[in-house]
């Protein structure tokens, strides 16, 4: 009988280990499928659940309860009120109806115009040409700075965004505390200021 060679040997050897790997795999895959049938059997059928009532159902908003005066909910603004009635529907048509019953806020503001003669500077601050004494060829219509233009649109805009929250919008004095913002220029020195006249308030 003739001796297997070494290479032979090795051959052998890798067969029988494939056919191990091959044989363990397809059991691992066989029993995986088993219990994976087995999870599915167990698993409860979904059961179909009604559908909500498209209804719908008219919310009642919260009651404000308390005294309240009106007036003192406004920062130093003149209040008018008015109450308007127009013929509508059903009364339970117009429960549900959110701008059946309303309140319509609207804020009415005049822009000032700033300053612009030491006569008009002098209205607010009467030393104020005796103080400054180039003052008076200095300040004239042209030189108005466009910061007062600018500061006026930031308060307008800031009255918008807070309409909403009264509480926050700007009191009479704070909207109209700037008089003017002159853009100065000495006629000998050429030498530049900016004058602002504005009534502080420091409480």
């Amino acid at each position: 009988m003739r001796k297997l060679g070494l290479g032979t040997l090795r051959r052998i050897v890798l067969l029988i280990f494939f056919a191990l790997f091959a044989a363990v795999t397809l059991r691992w895959i066989s029993l995986e499928r088993w219990r994976w049938t087995i999870t599915r059997a167990e698993e409860p059928s979904p059961t179909p659940t009604a559908a909500p009532s498209a209804t719908a159902t008219a919310t009642r908003p919260p009651v404000i309860s308390g005294k309240f005066d009106v007036a003192r909910l406004f920062n130093g603004f003149t209040l008018r009120s008015e109450v308007e009635t127009v013929a509508g529907a059903a009364a339970s048509e117009e429960r549900i109806d959110p701008m059946s019953y309303a309140i319509d806020l609207k804020l009415r503001a005049r822009v000032p115009t700033p300053n612009r003669t030491v006569e008009e500077l002098g209205k607010v601050s009467p030393d104020l040409g005796t103080l400054l004494p180039g003052l008076t060829t200095m300040a004239k219509p042209e030189a108005v700075s466009p910061f007062f233009a600018q500061l006026y649109e930031t308060k307008v805009r800031e009255l918008r965004e807070n309409l909403n929250r009264l509480d926050l919008l700007l009191s009479r004095h704070n909207f109209y505390d700037c008089q003017t913002v002159l853009a100065l220029k000495h006629p000998g020195t050429k030498r530049r200021a900016l004058l602002f006249q504005a009534d502080m308030d420091v409480d």
